[in-house]
């Protein structure tokens, strides 16, 4: 199992419906990748992705929304139904067997949600609405039925009109740290851009203040840029603030062993990969 900081690409930066297909262009640029959602249900999956690891030479993460599920729905760690609880389970079971560190996953949604081109839409299902103690419960649940794999949260973003899921300001993101002790924090700087826009804090001083305070429970970082309204997963270039602030916390991440994942999305392979060699020449 790895201990240094790597850096990763997820398989949600490679347009394809195939699960095998997303790591071998993956592997074209490190052996390290984030299995994240994006692709369909594929049957005897993880025999694949073993034999693949294998082959190889790949270490794994891996995100939220994956194993593809054989139906596709809106995954909301705040839900504690049959079907989430279902889903963390076979997650659980690939981490396990493909020697995975850590489970990250988003905090949540305080609604039911449809997604339409990275902007949330209400359900239409008013009567499923969902607070803190949904979340506790979620994580009081993880805690009890996979003790030996560590949680990593990760802050999300409001839609341009509503306050919609969990850990989107930063206060909300350390009071969530406070709150549950024993979880961690996947940081998405991405999302944390959109949220400091529409809610009103500083960007820049937001990332410091979750460093100096809690550099020693965050796990991951994933990497992306936007505009500053919707979560476009753009490449990061060498003028980004994402790139400046993987710069001017590099001792730290290398000493917190933290994790660094590109996470662009419908970008050219050659942009992925420059995107990749940008931020591994800082860490290397």
């Amino acid at each position: 199992m790895q201990l240094n900081s790597l850096v990763y690409v997820s398989t949600s930066a490679i347009n394809s419906l195939s699960t095998i297909e997303c790591i071998e262009q993956c592997a074209k640029i490190t052996n390290n990748i984030e299995l994240s959602g994006g692709c369909n249900y594929d049957e005897g999956l993880l025999d694949k992705l073993i034999e693949i690891k294998r082959r190889l030479r790949l270490r794994f993460l891996l995100h939220g929304y994956f194993p593809p599920p054989l139906k596709h729905f809106i995954m909301n760690f705040a839900e504690n139904s049959d079907r989430t609880r279902a889903f963390i389970k076979v997650a659980a079971a690939c981490i396990e067997m493909l020697d995975i560190p850590y489970y990250s996953v988003h905090a949540g949604f305080q609604k039911s949600y449809g997604l339409n081109k990275e902007v949330l839409v209400d359900s239409g299902n008013s009567s499923a609405a969902y607070t803190i103690k949904d979340v506790e419960k979620s994580v009081s649940y993880y805690k009890m039925n996979y003790p030996d794999i560590r949680l990593a949260l990760e802050n999300l973003y409001p839609n341009p009109d509503r306050h919609c899921c969990f850990m989107i300001h930063v206060e909300e993101i350390m009071e969530m740290l406070n709150r549950f002790p024993g979880i961690y924090l996947l940081l998405d700087l991405g999302h944390l851009k959109i949220s400091s826009r529409l809610t009103g804090f500083n960007y820049v001083e937001a990332v410091e203040l979750l460093f100096e305070k809690y550099a020693h429970r965050i796990l991951e970082l994933h990497l992306s840029e936007n505009d500053g309204l919707t979560d476009k997963h753009w490449p990061i270039y060498s003028d980004s603030v994402q790139y400046m602030i993987v710069k001017n916390y590099t001792a730290l991440i290398l000493k917190r062993r933290i994790n660094v994942v590109i996470e662009t999305r419908n970008s050219e392979f050659k942009d992925v990969k420059a995107c990749y060699l940008l931020i591994n020449e800082l860490l290397s």
